[in-house]
């Protein structure tokens, strides 16, 4: 491989690669060392990766443009430092590695060679030197696999001698505004080993860790739950398969956000974030508390979330982690539960009257048999009297399904006949008001087993029910289709009054009707005969423009 001579005051052969550490005194010192590093690597044909402040960025500009005959600076690639070496947050030696190496993959992809000049600035409140040396360290393990040269600034007035010293051992080089010489106390590839027994206590804490790192993350990929981990800047740096099954959003598009862009967090929850933050910065947990979360098909699901801090090897909070377990079969289980006892308490209330007017209501229908038998005189006004008896008896019939299961008797039945005959027993009403009842029917011949009545019954519910919600007239489509090989679907479609989004999701509870003079009962009824068929009944309506009732059957 050809060498790369770096040209400053005095000559010095870089091979391959070169770690520079630069102490500079003086600005104009500085810009001249820069120039020259610069056109160094531009005659060599070598891009220049430039991190510096925009004030020195544009010194540079305005020198280079006063030397070289083209304005062309398509090979110089700025990075304003403030924001590489992250100034106006914290300073951390793993994400500035990771962005550097961002920034240079492409050219490497390419095959293009390339030199950085990085100024190093750090606040000083938030930086000791011990991050500073390891970082450098770190650097230079990356600069030598890479095989670059780059040289790495300080300005001198704020670099103590002892500073120095320890950098020093990670340079390769050191430069002043005057001179390039080789580092006495440079410490890298066969320099300088430990001791044999202070090798081995190194690869058995290696070891260890490597064990350590390979169970979290174990624990994170297996855990059933979800699991976020971010860094000490709050992005996320991990989530595992469970996170991606649950909330439906890709590995990929979650990785590298804050946790405020987080899309399943609600805007109404952004406070969770602070809050849970504030703990994890104290080294505090938190327990499964309840909340919501969203999940990318636009449903709330009911979660519980735990939040604990993530420390590292010298004790420091290094970032944070969240489990999310989703609650949401337990949350509809026990409303199902609620439910289930609200419909025994009708089911014991319906079977209670049922009993209590069946016995006067049987006595009195033998009695008016009698009188009937024994006269002819008034028999219209017996058999309207017998016929409203009856009409009791059927009603407190319907009431009974309520206390208990109902045995079927299971035939094959034709549901096209079976809705012609319910749409003809159901079209006077209908003419009464001004409504057309149109049938869409797939075929004239689709039979499935069941009880005949009670399916009568239903329909008959579903279309008096569409029938009493177009007060002024309007249509009402009734539909039979297959779905595949196995279902039958039934749908009663209106153009009525439709149903609020509130009260749609109350219907089948016991006694909640939407009717002046309603039990909420009709409902319930029809659900539950559908369900004994092993069948399902949705509901979709908007207020003011319609209704549509979906039964669906096994063939």
């Amino acid at each position: 491989m050809k060498e790369r001579i770096l040209q400053l005051t005095q000559l010095a052969e870089i091979s391959n690669h070169g770690h520079i550490l630069y102490m500079y005194d003086s600005l104009d010192g500085y810009l001249k060392n820069a120039i020259s590093y610069i056109l160094t690597g531009y005659k060599q044909g070598n891009q220049l990766l430039l991190i510096d402040n925009d004030e020195r960025y544009n010194l540079i500009v305005h020198r280079l443009k006063e030397i070289l005959q083209s304005d062309d600076m398509s090979f110089l690639h700025y990075v304003n430092n403030a924001e590489f070496y992250r100034l106006h947050g914290d300073f951390h030696c793993d994400s500035i590695i990771r962005h550097f190496n961002r920034l240079l993959a492409p050219f490497f992809e390419e095959g293009i060679p390339i030199r950085t000049w990085a100024h190093v600035e750090w606040r000083e409140k938030d930086v000791d030197h011990l991050e500073l040396e390891h970082y450098e360290y770190v650097s230079d393990q990356n600069i030598e696999k890479s095989g670059i040269i780059s040289v790495c600034a300080y300005d001198g007035q704020y670099v103590t001698a002892s500073l120095q010293n320890k950098l020093q051992r990670s340079h390769e080089y050191l430069m002043t505004d005057t001179e390039l010489v080789k580092s006495t106390l440079y410490k890298m590839g066969g320099m300088v080993y430990p001791s044999l027994s202070v090798q081995e206590i190194h690869n058995k804490t290696a070891n260890k860790l490597k064990a350590t790192k390979h169970q979290l993350q174990s624990f994170i990929t297996n855990n059933l739950d979800p699991v976020i981990i971010y860094d000490h800047s709050d992005r996320v740096i991990s989530v595992n398969l469970a996170f991606e099954k649950t909330f439906g959003w890709s590995r990929e598009s979650i990785l590298g956000l804050h946790a405020t862009e987080l899309p399943i967090l609600p805007e109404d929850r952004k406070f969770e974030f602070y809050r849970n933050r504030s703990f994890t910065l104290r080294g505090e947990k938190i327990v499964e508390y309840e909340t919501v979360r969203n999940t990318k098909d636009g449903h709330l699901i009911h979660v519980l979330v735990s939040c604990f801090p993530l420390l590292n090897a010298e004790n420091y909070n290094d970032g944070w982690a969240v489990i999310i377990k989703d609650i949401s079969e337990k949350k509809q289980a026990q409303e199902l539960l609620i439910r289930s006892e609200q419909l025994s308490i009708a089911g014991e209330l319906a079977a209670g009257i049922a009993h209590e007017i069946r016995n006067p209501i049987t006595s009195i229908k033998g009695f008016f048999q009698l009188l009937q038998s024994d006269t002819l005189k008034n028999n219209t006004y017996y058999d309207i009297i017998l016929s409203e008896i009856e009409r009791i008896e059927t009603i407190l019939s319907e009431l009974l399904l309520l206390a208990k299961p109902q045995e079927m008797n299971l035939v094959s039945i034709n549901l096209c006949m079976l809705l012609n005959d319910v749409i003809v027993l159901m079209d006077a009403q209908a003419n009464m008001n001004s409504v057309l009842m149109i049938t869409e029917f797939e075929t004239e011949e689709l039979f499935i087993k069941c009880e005949e009545n009670q399916i009568k019954q239903v329909c008959i519910n579903f279309i008096k029910n569409a029938i009493e919600a177009m007060a002024d007239g309007g249509k009402l489509v009734i539909r039979l289709e297959k779905k595949g090989n196995e279902k039958v679907l039934i749908s009663f479609i209106d153009d009525g009054c439709g149903i609020p989004s509130n009260v749609l999701d109350k219907l089948g509870q016991p006694f909640y009707t939407t009717k002046e003079e309603g039990t909420g009962l009709g409902f319930m009824v029809s659900k539950k005969i559908i369900e004994n068929h092993k069948g399902t009944v949705t509901i979709e309506s908007e207020e003011n423009k319609g209704t549509k009732i979906e039964l669906t059957l096994p063939l």
